[in-house]
């Protein structure tokens, strides 16, 4: 349900799981990547955190909590929360681009530019990636830089 955008029916659906197997850490994970789409952040969080109990270093769930954690504007946890998953899973590229997102809203961004290299170097095509590599150029007033990768973003360079 969750892969059809059906999302209350697929909390309905990972809560009846639940029930049954309450120390299910994928299924917590899942339930908590649900909740961060209803838009119930502080819930996902709580989710991702039980089946951290469980198994912290599921990079999955850290990678769940990340999110949740970022939409809650608490971007020096999410970033904790991405280190986490990125020292579970070091290739990657989702964790790697949002803790680069994650280290832009903190002011950090030649770390957030270094973190969007080493996700392109892993996805060259991760469009999202060279987007908010762009954003970070530009914060660090390297506007050439930031209009070529713009350019190689798109695939416009002639």
């Amino acid at each position: 349900m969750h892969a059809l955008k059906r999302f209350r029916e697929a909390l309905a659906s990972y809560d009846r799981a639940l029930a049954a197997r309450p120390d299910d850490a994928g299924t917590l994970s899942n339930r908590g990547a649900t909740l961060r789409e209803l838009g119930r952040f502080e819930e996902a969080v709580a989710s991702c955190e039980c089946a951290l109990a469980l198994r912290p270093d599921n990079a999955e769930a850290l990678l769940n909590r990340g999110v949740a954690l970022s939409e809650l504007k608490r971007f020096d946890d999410a970033l904790a929360s991405y280190d986490r998953a990125l020292a579970a899973r070091p290739d990657d590229t989702e964790a790697l681009s949002n803790r680069g997102a994650a280290l832009h809203e903190l002011g950090r961004f030649e770390e957030a530019v270094a973190s969007y290299d080493r996700a392109l170097a892993l996805q060259p095509d991760y469009s999202e990636a060279h987007s908010n590599r762009c954003s970070a150029l530009n914060a660090l007033k390297r506007f050439k830089e930031g209009f070529a990768m713009a350019l190689i973003g798109t695939g416009d360079i002639r």
